[in-house]
Protein backbone atom coordinates (compact mmCIF):
# COMPACT_ATOMS: atom_id res chain seq x y z
CA UNK A 1 0.00 0.00 0.00
CA UNK A 2 1.55 3.44 -1.23
CA UNK A 3 0.90 5.11 2.23
CA UNK A 4 1.63 1.85 4.56
CA UNK A 5 4.47 4.34 5.68
CA UNK A 6 3.47 7.79 4.73
CA UNK A 7 3.87 10.50 7.11
CA UNK A 8 0.90 13.42 6.46
CA UNK A 9 1.69 16.90 6.83
CA UNK A 10 -0.66 19.01 8.52
CA UNK A 11 0.83 22.13 7.16
CA UNK A 12 3.49 23.66 4.37
CA UNK A 13 5.88 21.41 2.86
CA UNK A 14 8.48 23.49 4.01
CA UNK A 15 7.31 23.21 7.54
CA UNK A 16 5.94 19.68 8.78
CA UNK A 17 4.35 19.73 11.79
CA UNK A 18 3.42 17.10 13.53
CA UNK A 19 1.98 13.64 11.65
CA UNK A 20 -2.13 13.44 11.22
CA UNK A 21 -4.73 11.34 9.47
CA UNK A 22 -4.49 11.28 5.53
CA UNK A 23 -7.55 13.51 4.19
CA UNK A 24 -10.99 11.02 4.58
CA UNK A 25 -11.30 11.59 0.30
CA UNK A 26 -7.42 10.93 -0.38
CA UNK A 27 -7.20 6.83 -0.33
CA UNK A 28 -10.33 6.93 -3.08
CA UNK A 29 -8.75 9.26 -4.76
CA UNK A 30 -5.20 7.42 -5.28
CA UNK A 31 -7.14 4.74 -5.69
CA UNK A 32 -8.47 6.08 -8.91
CA UNK A 33 -5.16 7.91 -9.92
CA UNK A 34 -3.20 4.58 -9.53
CA UNK A 35 -5.31 3.26 -12.60
CA UNK A 36 -3.97 5.67 -14.79
CA UNK A 37 -1.28 3.76 -16.89
CA UNK A 38 -1.28 5.22 -20.00
CA UNK A 39 -1.45 9.46 -20.86
CA UNK A 40 0.18 12.46 -22.88
CA UNK A 41 1.16 15.36 -21.42
CA UNK A 42 1.94 19.32 -23.39
CA UNK A 43 3.55 21.26 -20.64
CA UNK A 44 6.32 24.34 -20.33
CA UNK A 45 8.96 23.56 -18.35
CA UNK A 46 11.30 26.20 -16.44
CA UNK A 47 14.48 26.56 -14.46
CA UNK A 48 15.91 29.53 -13.27
CA UNK A 49 19.49 27.76 -12.22
CA UNK A 50 19.50 26.32 -15.36
CA UNK A 51 18.41 29.02 -17.56
CA UNK A 52 16.34 26.76 -19.26
CA UNK A 53 12.58 27.49 -20.52
CA UNK A 54 11.18 24.55 -23.03
CA UNK A 55 8.68 22.28 -23.81
CA UNK A 56 7.81 18.95 -22.06
CA UNK A 57 5.99 16.56 -24.44
CA UNK A 58 5.27 12.97 -22.35
CA UNK A 59 3.84 9.75 -23.51
CA UNK A 60 3.50 7.53 -20.92
CA UNK A 61 2.28 4.13 -21.87
CA UNK A 62 1.60 0.22 -19.12
CA UNK A 63 4.92 -1.01 -19.48
CA UNK A 64 7.31 2.08 -21.13
CA UNK A 65 7.47 6.07 -21.79
CA UNK A 66 8.96 8.50 -23.93
CA UNK A 67 9.71 12.16 -22.39
CA UNK A 68 11.19 15.07 -24.67
CA UNK A 69 12.09 18.10 -23.35
CA UNK A 70 13.45 21.16 -25.53
CA UNK A 71 14.54 24.39 -26.00
CA UNK A 72 12.89 27.41 -27.63
CA UNK A 73 12.42 26.19 -31.78
CA UNK A 74 13.61 22.94 -30.72
CA UNK A 75 17.06 23.64 -29.36
CA UNK A 76 18.26 21.49 -26.75
CA UNK A 77 16.47 18.89 -27.24
CA UNK A 78 16.14 15.78 -24.64
CA UNK A 79 14.66 12.32 -25.35
CA UNK A 80 14.34 10.00 -22.49
CA UNK A 81 12.34 6.44 -23.77
CA UNK A 82 13.13 3.37 -21.55
CA UNK A 83 11.27 1.52 -19.14
CA UNK A 84 11.34 -0.37 -15.18
CA UNK A 85 14.65 -1.77 -16.09
CA UNK A 86 16.47 0.55 -18.58
CA UNK A 87 16.16 4.07 -20.19
CA UNK A 88 17.86 5.38 -23.31
CA UNK A 89 18.80 9.49 -23.35
CA UNK A 90 19.34 10.97 -26.98
CA UNK A 91 20.39 14.37 -27.30
CA UNK A 92 21.29 16.04 -30.91
CA UNK A 93 25.12 15.14 -29.73
CA UNK A 94 25.49 12.03 -27.96
CA UNK A 95 23.19 8.57 -26.79
CA UNK A 96 22.93 6.28 -23.63
CA UNK A 97 21.57 3.28 -22.01
CA UNK A 98 20.86 3.53 -18.37
CA UNK A 99 19.97 1.20 -15.76
CA UNK A 100 19.79 4.33 -13.06
CA UNK A 101 18.78 6.95 -14.65
CA UNK A 102 18.87 9.38 -11.86
CA UNK A 103 22.73 8.81 -11.05
CA UNK A 104 23.75 8.81 -14.63
CA UNK A 105 22.21 12.49 -15.38
CA UNK A 106 23.90 13.47 -12.19
CA UNK A 107 27.06 11.93 -13.67
CA UNK A 108 26.51 13.77 -17.19
CA UNK A 109 25.06 17.11 -16.00
CA UNK A 110 26.05 17.60 -12.46
CA UNK A 111 22.54 17.58 -11.43
CA UNK A 112 19.66 14.72 -11.30
CA UNK A 113 16.12 15.08 -12.33
CA UNK A 114 13.55 12.22 -10.92
CA UNK A 115 12.60 10.38 -14.17
CA UNK A 116 11.84 7.51 -11.86
CA UNK A 117 9.22 9.29 -9.73
CA UNK A 118 8.31 12.13 -11.82
CA UNK A 119 5.52 9.51 -13.72
CA UNK A 120 3.57 9.32 -10.56
CA UNK A 121 3.92 12.71 -9.33
CA UNK A 122 2.74 14.70 -12.31
CA UNK A 123 -0.92 12.56 -11.30
CA UNK A 124 -0.71 13.96 -7.93
CA UNK A 125 0.93 10.91 -6.23
CA UNK A 126 3.53 9.77 -4.20
CA UNK A 127 5.97 7.45 -6.06
CA UNK A 128 4.85 3.96 -4.79
CA UNK A 129 7.68 2.36 -2.48
CA UNK A 130 9.08 5.38 -1.51
CA UNK A 131 8.63 6.63 1.79
CA UNK A 132 6.89 9.99 1.35
CA UNK A 133 5.86 13.05 3.34
CA UNK A 134 2.15 14.20 2.31
CA UNK A 135 -0.49 17.02 2.29
CA UNK A 136 -3.48 17.84 0.98
CA UNK A 137 -5.98 20.33 0.23
CA UNK A 138 -9.35 20.97 1.38
CA UNK A 139 -10.60 18.15 -0.91
CA UNK A 140 -8.58 15.75 -0.31
CA UNK A 141 -6.01 16.06 -3.10
CA UNK A 142 -2.06 16.18 -2.68
CA UNK A 143 -0.71 19.51 -2.31
CA UNK A 144 2.81 18.85 -1.68
CA UNK A 145 5.06 15.92 -1.22
CA UNK A 146 8.55 15.18 0.11
CA UNK A 147 10.15 12.21 -1.18
CA UNK A 148 13.17 10.42 -2.20
CA UNK A 149 15.45 14.38 -1.66
CA UNK A 150 12.61 16.21 -3.65
CA UNK A 151 9.66 18.50 -2.43
CA UNK A 152 6.74 18.44 -5.18
CA UNK A 153 4.37 21.07 -4.71
CA UNK A 154 0.88 21.07 -6.84
CA UNK A 155 -0.04 24.63 -7.42
CA UNK A 156 -2.98 24.33 -9.24
CA UNK A 157 -5.20 21.65 -10.71
CA UNK A 158 -7.26 21.49 -13.61
CA UNK A 159 -10.22 19.78 -14.53
CA UNK A 160 -9.53 16.81 -17.29
CA UNK A 161 -12.91 15.40 -18.45
CA UNK A 162 -13.99 13.66 -15.02
CA UNK A 163 -10.11 13.93 -13.77
CA UNK A 164 -8.97 16.65 -11.40
CA UNK A 165 -4.62 16.20 -12.78
CA UNK A 166 -2.06 19.03 -11.81
CA UNK A 167 -1.90 22.21 -13.83
CA UNK A 168 1.36 23.89 -11.77
CA UNK A 169 3.73 21.90 -9.96
CA UNK A 170 7.25 23.10 -8.96
CA UNK A 171 9.90 20.08 -8.51
CA UNK A 172 12.79 21.17 -5.96
CA UNK A 173 15.82 19.69 -4.49
CA UNK A 174 18.75 21.15 -2.67
CA UNK A 175 20.34 21.99 -6.25
CA UNK A 176 17.77 22.49 -8.50
CA UNK A 177 14.22 23.63 -8.77
CA UNK A 178 12.05 23.10 -11.81
CA UNK A 179 8.56 24.40 -12.57
CA UNK A 180 5.91 22.33 -14.85
CA UNK A 181 2.89 24.18 -16.44
CA UNK A 182 0.60 21.27 -18.03
CA UNK A 183 -0.89 22.77 -21.06
CA UNK A 184 -2.98 19.49 -21.90
CA UNK A 185 -3.45 16.00 -21.09
CA UNK A 186 -4.75 13.59 -23.76
CA UNK A 187 -5.14 9.44 -24.03
CA UNK A 188 -6.31 9.08 -20.39
CA UNK A 189 -8.51 6.28 -19.43
CA UNK A 190 -12.46 6.77 -18.37
CA UNK A 191 -12.45 7.38 -14.92
CA UNK A 192 -14.39 4.63 -13.17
Amino acid sequence: MIIANTLVLAGCATHPRSPEAPHPAWETRRTQLAQIHRFTVQARVSSGRLGFNGTLHWRQRPDDFEIRVSGPLGTGAVNIAGNDAEVEIRTTKDHYRATDPERFLSEQLGYTFPVTHLRWWVLGLPAPAHEALLAFDEQGRLRALRQSGWTVDVNEYQNVGAWQLPRKITLANEALTIKVVVDGWTDLPVLQ
